[in-house]
């Protein structure tokens, strides 16, 4: 019985299982990193949309107080704040989305050649997510404003 190596020179034998392996890691390792940036974009987005919403504080400190002045409920002023923030935030998530989508699009099919797949369930959980978390931080610094003291705004402003 002979070694099939002696019996043909010229054939390189390359171990499969090594090299599947080793292309296994390295396909965890880019999944790693797209998880990551995904991460580290998304806080980024929730930073912005943050100090967006605090640079305004100001103002709607001043609008709260001139409508509490002008006879309107906590309610009322909580009911238009919640409409302002739904719109806000649905129209950051789409437009993050859009963008991201195509991003990503652009990436896994032109230039790692692979196919793509629509992830419709967590395209929709992210512009809930963060529309939900735009409503809510939102609302919880108006609840703050509608605490304030209106004559100290009104000297204020």
């Amino acid at each position: 019985r002979q070694n099939i190596l002696s019996l043909f020179p010229n054939i390189s034998v390359i171990r499969v299982k090594e090299s599947v392996a080793q292309i296994m890691d390295l396909l965890e390792d880019i999944n790693l990193g797209v998880r990551v940036m995904s991460f580290v974009t998304v806080i980024a987005g929730i930073l912005v949309l943050t100090g967006a919403m605090a640079s305004g504080h100001r103002a709607r400190l001043y609008d709260a107080v001139m409508l509490k002045v002008l006879g309107a409920t906590r309610r009322q002023i909580l009911a238009v704040y919640f409409l302002e923030y739904l719109l806000l935030g649905f129209g950051a998530a789409v437009i993050a989305a859009g963008v991201g989508t195509l991003a990503a699009w652009l990436i896994v099919v032109q230039l790692m050649q692979i196919e793509w797949v629509w992830l419709t369930g967590a395209l929709m959980a992210t512009i809930i997510g963060a529309t939900l978390l735009t409503i809510v931080m939102g609302l919880f610094g108006t609840w703050r404003i509608l605490g304030t003291k209106s004559a100290l705004v009104l000297r204020m402003g």
